[in-house]
């Protein structure tokens, strides 16, 4: 291998992000990972507004929910009763505080006030929550959790509040609460939703995709393609609808948003319309979506002696009755309430009793989808493989591509860029050492290093076959997505470079 020169270091004038340095385009990156396209262009509506083709995916997005989720709203109000038990309801005080918080940075950064000054009111809220979660902050009667907040700011800040901190209109109040809440809830379902991912990626590295089905080798018959993959998927669509609502409803317009950009009609994006899609995915689709792959495990537990152990194994009757006909009806009862409390349904007033409907549908069902989802990452974490009953044909030689990655991240080759480095020798089917200083340069690989490392590498990674060299690729791309590092599955290795 050559030296390097100064020509060959031209192409890594910028830091790349992972997916380009897998030669892959944005309709690529929406293709496999669509979640990541709102760290592409970020979550806020401005973006969404300003670039023309990330609205091309948000146009799609709101073309592949069900026609029932498409009401959209030009009323810019809650149901009054609904706004006012949000408003009120001291069980809620987290989210007032938070949106306190909020709006606080936006005073600080408009200029209003200092950083400094900004500081001492967080430090002043944290107090107040502090005397909340104590038992000692005294509520005042007929004020709402956001105003007593507030009021009992001014009282613990020297010099007073700015006057753009308080709130008097009760909906205004209700939809502040109800967007803290959101972000909080999709922030905690994402991230549990990721550390799902990583446990069946590293569930696949783990078994290095040896199980099949039958006596012979056939496509899709592995615990990869038939489970794992699909798996994936799934929860990265889901992840991406999360991020689509959390930029929707945590934009910085209060009413209906219209997208108009090249598109022949108009697109309008309602906060309380989105709300009530969240609850929808939350309560129906999520859910839904984990039994399936409940499903998948519990038939291929049945057929390749795949089983959870100890306490990781699935409670499938709560499940199954979670699922039931019954709950379903009670389900779609609770989202007609809240449809008609957030005013985007038609009908007489609510009653008190939609109102709580409306509230548990919201808020209580999130922590069943949270439980489901932890108790899938212990099941997966724990499973064992009966290899009596399996046929394991040939090793495929994953450890070796993850040994490859973990050789170069322990000599200060970024995550990413090692994992691209595996990926190009996988594309091009050849060794480390063919790769030419433009190929390596164009990955953000220091090319200066390029003979120490991986001049001798001639025999790094097995002859795959075309199945095996598409999943490990697939696999790659997933664990450099997720962040898994390559030591994660190399340390119980004995294989070095």
């Amino acid at each position: 291998m050559r030296t390097v020169t100064a020509d060959h270091d031209k192409f890594r004038d910028t830091v790349k992000p992972w997916y380009s340095l897998f030669g892959m385009s944005a309709a690529d990156v929406y293709k496999e990972f669509p979640e990541t396209m709102w760290d592409v262009f970020g979550d806020s509506l401005e973006t969404l507004r300003n670039k023309g083709y990330t609205l091309i995916y948000v146009y799609q997005f709101c073309k592949d929910r069900e026609p029932s989720q498409n009401r959209w709203s030009t009323d810019a109000d809650f149901d009054t009763a609904f706004a006012e038990s949000i408003a009120f309801d001291k069980n809620l005080y987290k989210y007032a505080i938070l949106g306190s918080k909020t709006n606080v940075d936006k005073i600080m950064n408009g200029g209003a006030i200092s950083a400094c000054e900004r500081d001492k009111i967080i430090h002043c809220l944290e107090s107040i929550e502090n005397d909340i979660e104590l038992g000692k902050y005294e509520w005042k009667d007929g004020v709402d959790i956001y105003s007593n907040i507030v009021e009992a700011l001014a009282d613990k800040f020297v010099g007073g509040i700015p006057k753009d901190l308080v709130i008097t209109n009760k909906h205004d109040s209700c939809l502040l609460i109800l967007e803290m809440w959101c972000k909080s809830y999709i922030d905690q379902i994402s991230t549990h939703m990721k550390q799902l991912q990583v446990a069946l990626v590293l569930f696949a590295l783990r078994i290095d995709c040896l199980v099949h089905c039958g006596r012979r080798q056939v496509r899709n018959n592995t615990f990869l393609e038939s489970l794992v993959l699909p798996s994936l998927k799934t929860l990265e669509h889901d992840a991406s609808d999360l991020r689509a609502f959390l930029g929707i409803i945590y934009s910085s317009s209060d009413g209906v948003i219209c997208l108009r950009n090249r598109f022949p009609e108009e697109i309008s994006l309602s906060k309380r319309s989105t709300i009530a899609d969240l609850a929808r995915s939350i309560n129906y689709c999520i859910p839904d979506h984990l039994i399936q792959i409940l499903k998948k495990v519990i038939s291929l537990s049945h057929l390749m002696s795949v089983r959870p152990q100890g306490e990781a194994a699935m409670d499938w009757e709560m499940l199954q009755k979670f699922s039931n006909d019954e709950h379903m009806r009670e389900r779609e009862h609770r989202h007609l309430a809240l449809s008609k409390c957030l005013n985007i349904g038609v009908g007489e007033l609510t009653r008190d009793g939609e109102i709580q409907d409306a509230k548990y549908h919201l808020f209580s069902s999130v922590k069943f989808v949270l439980e489901m989802i932890n108790m899938y990452i212990q099941c997966v974490e724990n499973m064992t493989i009966d290899l009596k009953k399996v046929q394991i044909p040939h090793p495929r030689g994953y450890d070796y591509v993850m040994g490859f990655a973990h050789f170069l991240t322990s000599k200060g080759i970024a995550l990413e860029t090692a994992y691209a480095v595996v990926h190009l020798c996988l594309e091009k089917r050849c060794q480390p050492s063919k790769l030419t200083l433009e190929e390596l340069a164009r990955i953000d690989f220091p090319c200066e290093r390029a003979h120490v490392l991986l001049h001798d590498k001639e025999k790094v990674f097995y002859k795959f076959t075309r199945q095996d060299l598409d999943s490990c690729k697939k696999l790659i791309k997933w664990c450099c997505k997720l962040r898994i590092g390559p030591e994660t599955i190399f340390e119980r290795n004995t294989i070095y470079f």
